[in-house]
This record gives C-alpha cells, sequence and structure tokens, in this order.
C-alpha cells in the first residue's frame, strides 16, 4: 500500500517581508514615487503575478516597446472610441485640440469629448518631417490633421452597429488666427461644424492681461517672486528656517512656495494664492529667535508683518476667485458647462466688488516707501549677513529694521483668510 503525499511549493513565513524590501528597494533605486506602492495598476500587477510559474521571464524593452504597448494602445483606442460613440448621434461630439512643444518637437494634439467619454485622445502628431521640408503649422495643415480623425469617428459603428455619420458638431481651438482658420476649413467641410474658443484659453488670457497690464497686481506678483527667492530658493539658511516653521503649520509637511511658469495658465496668480496660504508660516519664520539673529532682509520681513499687506493680497485673490474656478473647470474629467456658465455669472458679479476693495486697499498700502521696499533686489537684505562681526557698525537696512513691539503691533490685525486654499 502506498502512502499519498502532499507537495506543493515550500511555503516561505518570511515571503511578505521580503516582497515589502523588494518593493521598497525598487521604487527608491529607480527615484519612483512612494506612492506607487498604492497604485491600483501596481496591485493589479502583484495580484497577476501570483500565478505565474517559476520559469516565467519579463519581455525584454524590445518588445515592450513594440508588441505589448501596441496591443495596449490598440486596446485601449477601442475603450475610448466605444465610449465617445455611446449616444453619439443624440448629444454629438466635440473636438478640439492645441499645439504643444515638448523637449523642442513640435505636436498637435487632437481630443475629443462626448457625453459619455469628456477626455478621448485621439492621436498626438509629430510635425517634425512637416517642418523639415519647409511646411508651416498654417490652417491648411491643422485641417488636414484633423479631417481623417472625423472621418474614421464617422465611420465606426456604435453599439447597435449603426455608422456614426454626422456625429461630430462642434470643434474647439484657442484664439490663434491658424488654428481659428483651421476650424473655418473643417466648417466648409461639414457645415453642421460650429467653431468655438476654448473657454481655458480666454480665461488665461484674461490672467496674463491682469498681471502683466494692472499695475498693482504686476507689483503684488513680483513682490512674491522675491519672498520665494528669499525664503524657498537656494539660500540655505533662510530655506531651512523656513522650511521648520512651515512643517509646524502644515501638520508635519512641508509647503513650499510654487514658481510662476509661463508654460502654466493663471502660474501669476497661483504663486500669489500660494504665498496668501503660507502666511502663518512666513510670519512665524520672521517672528523666530533664529531668524531674529540673522539680521538679514529687515525691509521684506516689515512689508510681510504688515496686515494691510495680507489683506490686500486676500481681497486680490478673492476677487478673481470665480475666473480661476472656470480655469479649473478644464482640469476635470466630468462635464462641466452648467458650471461654466455658474461662474462666469460669478464673476460678474463679483469683479466690480472685490476690484473696488483692491484699489483702496493699494492706495493705502502701495506708498511710496512700501514700493521702494518691494522693488530693491533681494540681495540688497544680504548686508548684515556678510558683516556678522561689523563691531557695531549700521547695516545698510536698518532704515527698515523691525523692533518687536512694531511687529506686535502690525500683526494682531488677523486676515480673513477662509479661502485660503482657493
Amino acid at each position: 500500500m502506498m502512502q499519498l503525499k502532499l507537495c506543493g511549493p515550500k511555503v516561505d513565513p518570511n515571503a511578505s517581508l521580503r516582497m515589502d524590501v523588494a518593493l521598497s528597494d525598487f521604487l527608491h533605486s529607480h527615484c519612483l514615487p512612494f506612492s506607487l506602492a498604492e497604485d491600483a495598476k501596481m496591485l493589479h500587477l502583484i495580484q497577476v503575478a501570483r500565478g505565474l510559474g517559476p520559469n516565467y521571464k519579463p519581455p525584454s524593452r524590445d518588445l515592450i516597446g513594440t508588441k505589448y504597448l501596441d496591443a495596449i494602445h490598440e486596446n485601449s483606442y477601442k475603450e475610448q472610441t466605444t465610449a465617445l460613440l455611446s449616444e453619439a448621434k443624440i448629444y454629438g461630439v466635440t473636438v478640439f485640440g492645441d499645439g504643444a512643444t515638448i523637449k523642442s518637437v513640435p505636436l498637435v494634439n487632437i481630443l475629443a469629448a462626448g457625453v459619455n467619454n469628456p477626455f478621448a485622445l485621439l492621436d498626438i502628431v509629430d510635425c517634425t518631417k512637416h517642418c523639415t521640408l519647409g511646411g508651416k503649422k498654417d490652417a491648411r495643415y491643422l485641417a488636414d490633421i484633423v479631417k481623417p480623425l472625423i472621418t474614421k469617428m464617422e465611420s465606426e459603428r456604435d453599439m447597435h452597429n449603426r455608422r456614426c455619420t454626422g456625429i461630430v458638431d462642434l470643434v474647439f481651438f484657442d484664439g490663434a488666427s491658424n488654428v481659428q482658420n483651421a476650424g473655418k476649413i473643417l466648417q466648409a467641410f461639414n457645415p453642421r461644424i460650429t467653431v468655438g474658443h476654448g473657454a481655458e484659453h480666454v480665461v488665461s488670457l484674461f490672467f496674463s492681461d491682469v498681471y502683466n497690464k494692472i499695475p498693482e497686481f504686476k507689483k503684488m506678483s513680483e513682490f512674491g517672486k522675491k519672498v520665494r527667492n528669499i525664503f524657498g530658493s537656494v539660500r540655505h539658511i533662510p530655506k531651512a528656517i523656513f522650511e521648520t516653521h512651515s512643517r509646524q503649520h502644515n501638520r508635519g509637511i512641508y509647503l513650499g512656495f510654487i514658481k510662476p511658469s509661463e508654460c502654466r495658465m493663471a502660474g501669476e496668480h497661483i504663486g500669489l494664492l500660494r504665498l496668501l496660504r503660507l502666511k502663518n508660516a512666513l510670519r512665524s519664520t520672521i517672528m523666530s529667535k533664529e531668524w531674529i539673529d540673522l539680521r538679514i532682509f529687515n525691509s521684506d520681513c516689515a512689508i510681510l508683518m504688515n496686515a494691510e499687506f495680507w489683506k490686500l493680497l486676500f481681497v486680490m485673490c478673492r476677487a478673481l476667485y470665480a475666473p480661476m474656478r472656470v480655469l479649473r473647470l478644464s482640469d476635470q474629467k466630468t462635464p462641466a458647462m452648467d458650471k461654466l456658465y455658474y461662474y462666469v455669472l460669478q464673476t460678474d458679479r463679483m469683479l466690480p466688488k472685490y476690484l473696488d476693495d483692491a484699489e483702496k486697499l493699494s492706495k493705502n498700502f502701495l506708498t511710496s516707501d512700501n514700493v521702494f521696499i518691494m522693488d530693491r533686489p533681494s540681495t540688497a537684505g544680504l548686508t548684515s549677513l556678510t558683516n556678522d562681526d561689523n563691531d557695531g557698525e549700521d547695516d545698510d537696512d536698518d532704515d527698515y529694521d523691525i523692533e518687536a513691539e512694531d511687529v506686535v503691533g502690525g500683526g494682531e490685525e488677523e486676515v480673513d483668510s477662509d479661502d485660503d486654499d482657493r
């Protein structure tokens, strides 16, 4: 009589710990974000790996870049198209796009939106070959890019096996003449199409005009960049002190400044919103013994300890809250036309009210002395740091030194900042 034996893989009681260590080492070694360990696709990868045999070998980089990614692209495109064309015969489809330059490569992004898919990527066209032959991204060239995509969409069949002819009825581009003319060509190609100007681009131009043509907003933005240069840039001691106080005011998490970028819509305004949120951390830094002992940037600190400065900054940010919300609608993947209309109405209501308040506050705060301080280069406040042993000599910045009683007197009045995060 033979004895039956149960056979199976050897159980390693430390397998979970070994996996945790291997995953941590992988993320750290390749400079990947630690949050990747909680990503849904990472968890799916681990689930699939449980069914693999001992002889499995991962594919080479060549196979990943060709066979497998091509298959993933085709499958994803089919899913996106199916969702896009669902109920398209009733509600229609909107096509929109814009140019982009990534690492000096000229690209054109073409996307589409429908009632069941507000963000379907149709194509990313590399214009390098066209430019090499001396071509330009003119209206005809852009229209020739979009027309085949519209034809391809309308030749697809929906879930009822019906062709989706005539579903594209709206085209959105920015305000550049070449893309608007491309829209007119598409309109002639299909008279059903209406050409519009993208709301987010209109709002972006609005913010650009505000921070370039209104002196008060421009002045506050320039001073915000100066504050970032002092507390959040390459000066090690000021940044280290500020980082400590920033963590204290943000539950142990360092919250720094946001550098305005020309590539980011409303970048100047986003930078000021972050400056307003860092109000308490900045004032705490300035009042600390470590900062006072440095004896630097006294005039700039006097501005930051002035309650009128924060009042003006808050009112400026509050005045532009509604148009900022319009801009943020473009970041979400849910239909928001009703909210767009609401925030446009809110902009018409709020702008006159808060701009009047901002004008009054700016007249009181932006005096010649304060403007002189705000316009000084940040390096002007470093004299004290380079002359720590100056044997009692006056610093160049002494005219704007902060006394303890002045700081307390100027800082008692708080700014109502319930909308700081906005």
